[in-house]
């Protein structure tokens, strides 16, 4: 795997470890054994985890599209969407179809609480219509989480991403920054109008404004928009990344953020949007402040990282079985360890032996 920037592969592999701390420690209360779920950082490390990926989204999607520009003068749209498709579609629609037509049909991955986890089957043929068109982040509001497919939710909001995105460099490549605060400011608005006024019920019921809260929750393109701000920033030398590539403001965005993650800070409406910046000021720093090319850098996370997306995609399952294991052996210290190496094995042979097929595809539409 060609890496452009240092340093991010294991910044993947942080990110899809805060989701799977996030999952085990909910899904051990889901299951009635001893857990750590009412304690905050075991509760927004999860979202958290997935904000991350979505900030290193906007960063490198809109470096990649800025670098074909610079070497081109335009973009292949189709080439774009194809690598895209060629990258995330054949995983997730294996997670699609095993947690609509396999899971459902063996006990043994039964989650016992039914009101995050409805009946897979009662509205099945409707529910799975949003989840092959990557309409996940809409199913979930309307039809609730489908066990070991509930991940694709930020699947369908980096896909809609990416839909979007190309044409933003069509149309608006001399404003590109005016564009990225317009959409954010837009998001913001539709947001707020939606979760903190009572303006929408004059014009839709209160369950249409539960799913379009819901849907709000899971769209985070204010998120991708900050790390694809930065991205420009970096490509256009702005004066302002002398301050980020200062050594102090990295050394205290790092420590501040790692200290607000540990007291599970939240910061009401804007909690995303801070951590998003946070996020994307370390990512800047770690992938092209040459101070810190090699802080991060080493075989195992850098590996572990490049086949993050199996990591995310498949812990639910490890997860489970480790869940079992513990509850069979009456021994719940061997959840984590479990739960990570099961994942990273599957990702593994996944990586090898399925997504590389698809992968080397790819690199015909470089």
């Amino acid at each position: 795997m060609k890496k452009i920037y240092p340093n991010l592969n294991s910044l993947r592999f942080i990110a899809a470890s805060l989701v799977i701390i996030h999952h085990i420690e909910l899904y051990k209360y889901l299951f009635g054994l001893r857990n750590l779920w009412d304690i905050p950082f075991f509760q927004i490390i999860g979202k958290l985890g997935v904000v991350l990926f979505f900030v290193l989204s906007g960063f490198l999607i809109t470096s990649l599209l800025l670098h074909e520009i610079d070497l081109k003068g335009k973009i292949s749209i189709k080439n774009f969407y194809l690598r895209r498709v060629l990258r995330i579609w054949p995983l997730y629609y294996l997670i699609i179809i095993l947690g609509f037509f396999v899971y459902p049909y063996i006990p043994f991955f039964d989650i016992p609480n039914k009101d995050i986890f409805p009946n897979v089957l009662e509205n099945r043929f409707p529910n799975i219509f949003f989840y092959l068109t990557i309409f996940a982040n809409l199913a979930i509001p309307i039809y609730k989480d489908v066990p070991y497919t509930s991940q694709t939710w930020s699947i369908a909001t980096e896909e809609q991403f990416y839909l979007l995105w190309p044409f933003l460099f069509i149309f608006f490549r001399k404003k590109l920054l005016p564009a990225m605060l317009i959409i954010i400011l837009g998001y913001w608005f539709l947001k707020y109008v939606i979760n903190e006024t009572h303006y929408p019920s004059k014009f839709i019921n209160l369950h249409s404004k539960s799913i379009i809260s819901g849907f709000l929750y899971f769209f985070n393109i204010n998120c991708m928009a900050i790390g694809g701000i930065f991205a420009v920033i970096v490509s256009k030398k702005f004066k302002l990344l002398k301050l980020i590539f200062n050594n102090t403001i990295f050394i205290l965005t790092s420590a501040s953020t790692i200290a607000l993650l540990i007291f599970g800070i939240h910061f009401g409406f804007f909690h995303y949007d801070i951590y998003a910046v946070l996020f994307a000021i370390i990512i800047v720093n770690l992938a092209c402040n040459e101070k810190f090319k090699n802080l991060l850098e080493n075989k195992i996370t850098n590996y572990l990282g490049s086949i993050s997306y199996g990591i995310y995609m498949y812990h639910f399952i490890a997860l489970t079985i480790a869940i079992r294991a513990a509850i069979y052996f009456d021994s719940l210290w061997i959840i984590y360890p479990i739960t990570f190496l099961l994942t990273f094995t599957i990702s593994h042979f996944s990586y090898k032996y399925f997504e590389n097929f698809f992968l080397k595809l790819k690199s015909k539409f470089n």
